[in-house]
């Protein structure tokens, strides 16, 4: 019954001591972000892709999962090739686009991505280790090094 329930993430629910299996079927399910912003290590934030980003980040009970991310600003990209747009803006859609794919494990409160495909292809076959907290059905991911662009983000995402 505790399994079922994990899986649908009613653990925080059923006040469920956070065994390894537990607290991964905790993270498994749809994430809708909420924010995303750099933390500058000195008390400030600021927004990623500005205002407003898009984004799921999906935890299958099979241990794969896919990240999504955007900015809501970016410009018109017209599939399938983007050609229709300029190189400015080409540039500018994919510097507000994150997507990655691929394993994870969890390890106490590190979520581990191992990138099997990637938008930047310098990413594939490498590991992301994230800090995470889930609270009710809030979960917020704080980045480590190897770090994405150089610095820590914090990551809010909500159950969709």
């Amino acid at each position: 019954m505790l399994e079922l329930a994990a899986s649908f993430g009613l653990l925080a629910t059923l006040g469920a001591a956070p065994a390894p299996t537990l607290v991964r079927e905790g993270v498994v399910g749809a994430w809708s972000l909420l924010s995303f912003e750099v933390d500058e290590g000195t008390g400030s934030r600021k927004p990623r892709f500005g205002p407003d980003p898009i984004g799921y980040l999906i935890y299958s009970a099979d241990m794969r999962m896919a990240a999504v991310l955007a900015g809501t600003h970016r410009p018109e990209l017209k599939s399938p090739s983007g050609s229709a747009g300029s190189e400015a803006q080409r540039s500018e859609s994919l510097l507000n686009f994150l997507a990655y794919a691929g394993r994870y494990e969890v390890r106490g409160d590190r979520v581990f991505h191992h990138v099997e495909v990637s938008v930047f292809t310098n990413l594939i076959g490498t590991t992301l280790e994230r800090q995470f907290k889930i609270s009710g059905d809030t979960l917020t991911i704080r980045t480590l090094p190897p770090e994405i662009w150089g610095s820590s983000n914090v990551l809010v995402w909500k159950r969709a």
